[in-house]
């Protein structure tokens, strides 16, 4: 809440106390600086200046105080809004006041035709703000009046909208453990690195330990974004020679610049060792380091002068502790790989790196409640809790997520309180507009590392069997899971982690394979071939888990034997009709359910599928219950309510973007052998 400052409240409004009725709904949102009564253009008026509030400063991009000016006659003469206009060149207003600006308030509701920009002259035109005088009088205790006025005819400032590395500390949100890791590690001289995906906020941090350096007097931060040309174009000894220049005129050193191949090594030495005379740390934070590196495509020189750079930066570390090194940048492999053409990497063993994801769920609630609060939006908590699970918790992603919904309700008196149903009813539009930062994000890890690329395409459509499979060699999903791309839900069953990228890449992979699912869905003429492959590798599978369990002592499946009429199973062909489909199920369900009930019987556990299985095996549960209830579906779906209502969730959730009869039926067989498979891999890598 603002405040009138005491001068005005002493000496001004005694003498015009009707005026502070009009000043009270300016409280919410600024400070009262100045009060005066000026005669201008022969017509009088009330002259004030606002100071804003942080809030209002950040919403609407109000830097310096407003003009506020009333006029308080009940007829509007054009002279009056003349007379606003040559304040701006008086004292105390000139100069100090934000120039293109102006708040005009009026009895007349003419004053609303002066909306927007009005021109003075040739070469003076200011945005007024109108305010009618009976309407701020009525709606003095609205705290939102006064913003909501500002939002329709002034502009406001899409706090959500801004992709570019974050400099102020209002905009910063979360990191705080990492910071303070850093932060620790530059006090002992220990060098690190940040990696991840595209925009997930690695420069922001860098920004963010420049800021705690300077703040709390740690040493001196010298940034480098290397993909920049005019440091990656240049050669090893010419951007040491760059560094070695931003350190003496920091630290008034002097220096002879002797940087040639030879030359930079004594002077880089040199000038680290006035440094540590002077009890001075320095700080070199490598942003886009791989632009630099091995990795370099667009300078190939890098490719090998990266040795002699990171060789030199070694031998002088190694002997002078006050400097210390930040990488960041989204392919690790340059603090990874330990050596190079049969060189060993510089980098290697002396970086302690790390990966950077998404921000906590309570980081990310708190970035959305206070960013939206600032804009008149409210998110509620079950919002928030979709946004971040489609998102996780990438803070651009969010942001510009939000930025979308934000426009689609400019027309809407704030504040606004956004629920989970109004973002389900925007997400196609959200999908479309952030399609290119997907890409943007995803790109180095086709680039960087196509094997593991082409494993996201499987896990994104549909095919996480093998993704299961092939992910049991390490390098073939490694970055996937540290770039938090990846996860395993609940149940240890690998889904991708950020469900609108994962449509992104299902729907670049759909387009060039020419399909119009997103769910690869195998052809017709395959269909038999690969139900026969895939019945095969789930009973081997099955019976690989069964020797588990028993190795494990763990709760039984079917008890001493294995599950029953696997001959049947085994016979198993692609579904076409409604009686493929019913045959398909009743003999899952009395192979795999059936059987595991009766067991349960045989030992005195009514509820063993219900309570030991579904505790011990619970990918595998959530495949049974899904078979046990396709199969209650044929008899009893009009008997049991919490059934029917399971049975149209997995349905309409199985033969999402099928619309053919044979390939919705296909689809619900397919998914349900593909997430079998996963499920029976899961749980025996879960024991062994």
């Amino acid at each position: 809440m603002g405040t009138i400052k005491n001068d005005i409240l002493t000496f001004f409004l005694p003498q015009h106390p009707d005026q502070e009725a009009l000043l009270k709904p300016f409280l919410n949102g600024f400070n009262v600086s100045y009060a005066e009564n000026k005669k201008l253009n022969n017509t009088t008026l009330y002259v004030y200046l606002l100071k804003p509030e942080e809030y209002v400063s950040d919403a609407f991009g109000i830097n310096k105080e407003i003009l506020l000016a009333y006029s308080p006659y009940n007829t509007l003469q054009p002279r009056a809004i003349q007379a606003v206009n040559m304040a701006f060149d008086i004292f105390p207003f000139k100069n100090r006041v934000d120039t293109l600006n102006c708040f005009v308030v009026s009895k007349d509701r003419g004053i609303l035709e002066y909306s927007g920009i009005t021109n003075f002259s040739e070469t003076q035109s200011r945005c007024i703000v109108p305010f009618i005088y009976d309407e701020l009088i009525q709606y003095g205790n609205d705290s939102w009046f006064i913003r909501n006025q500002l939002r329709k005819y002034f502009y406001d400032i899409d706090l959500f909208g801004y992709t570019l590395p974050l400099r102020d500390e209002n905009s910063f949100f979360g990191r705080q453990q990492i910071v303070a890791r850093y932060i620790d590690a530059i006090r002992r001289c220990e060098n690190r690195g940040i990696f991840g995906v595209r925009k997930t906020g690695k420069t922001s941090l860098l920004f963010k330990i420049d800021r705690i350096i300077r703040e709390q007097r740690i040493g001196f931060v010298f940034f480098y974004d290397c993909k920049s040309p005019s440091y990656r174009k240049l050669h090893w000894n010419e951007f040491l020679g760059e560094i070695c220049d931003n350190i003496a005129k920091r630290l008034n050193i002097r220096i002879r610049k002797e940087y040639d191949e030879k030359g930079i090594i004594k002077s880089f030495r040199y000038v680290i060792h006035e440094a540590a005379l002077k009890n001075k740390k320095i700080v070199i934070m490598f942003d886009e380091i791989e632009y630099i590196s091995f990795k370099s495509t667009l300078d190939t020189h890098w490719q090998t002068e990266f040795i002699d750079f990171w060789q030199t930066i070694w031998s002088v570390q190694s002997i002078h502790r006050n400097l210390v090194f930040i990488l960041s940048g989204v392919n690790p492999s340059v603090t990874e790989i330990d050596t190079i053409n049969g060189i060993q990497n510089p980098l290697f063993s002396i970086v302690q790196s790390e990966y950077l994801q998404g921000l906590s769920e309570e980081d990310a609630r708190t970035m959305i409640r206070i960013l939206g609060r600032r804009m008149g939006i409210n998110f509620d908590y079950s919002a928030v809790s979709i946004l971040y699970k489609q998102f996780n918790g990438h803070p651009m992603l969010l942001r510009l997520a939000c930025s979308y919904i934000n426009r689609q309700y400019t027309t809407q008196i704030r504040p606004i309180t956004i629920t989970e149903k109004m973002i389900l009813e925007l997400q196609e539009g959200i999908d479309i507009e952030l399609a290119y930062y997907f890409k943007h994000i995803v790109s180095e890890i086709k680039q960087f590392y196509p094997d593991e690329y082409e494993m996201l395409e499987m896990l994104a459509s549909g095919q996480t069997s093998d993704f299961v499979e092939l992910a049991t060699m390490v390098d073939f999903s490694k970055h996937l899971y540290s770039y938090g791309l990846v996860s395993k839900d609940a149940n240890g069953t690998p889904v991708v982690n950020m469900p609108v990228a994962g449509r992104y890449v299902a729907m670049e992979l759909a387009k060039k394979e020419n399909r119009t699912a997103l769910y690869r869905l195998v052809e017709k003429d395959r269909r038999r071939d690969w139900v026969t492959q895939r019945i095969k590798s789930i009973i081997r599978d099955m019976r690989q888990l069964e020797t588990a369990i028993r190795s494990a002592n763990k709760d039984k499946l079917f008890g001493e034997n294995s599950f029953p009429e696997a001959e049947k199973f085994a016979a198993i062909t692609p579904i076409k009709t409604e009686v493929d489909f019913e045959h398909f199920f009743n003999i899952c369900n009395r192979c795999f359910v059936e059987s595991i009930e009766n067991y349960g019987k045989s030992i005195s556990k009514n509820n063993y599928f219900w309570n030991e299985i579904k505790t011990a095996y619970p990918a595998l549960h959530s495949v049974l219950h899904r078979i046990k209830v396709y199969r209650h579906s044929q008899d009893h779906l009009t008997l049991n309510p919490t059934v029917s209502a399971k049975y149209r969730e997995f349905w309409a959730e199985d033969t999402m973007d099928f619309s053919d009869d044979e390939d919705q039926r296909f689809a619900i067989q397919q998914k349900l052998l593909e997430s079998f498979l996963t499920a029976i891999q899961v749980e025996t890598s879960s024991i062994t």
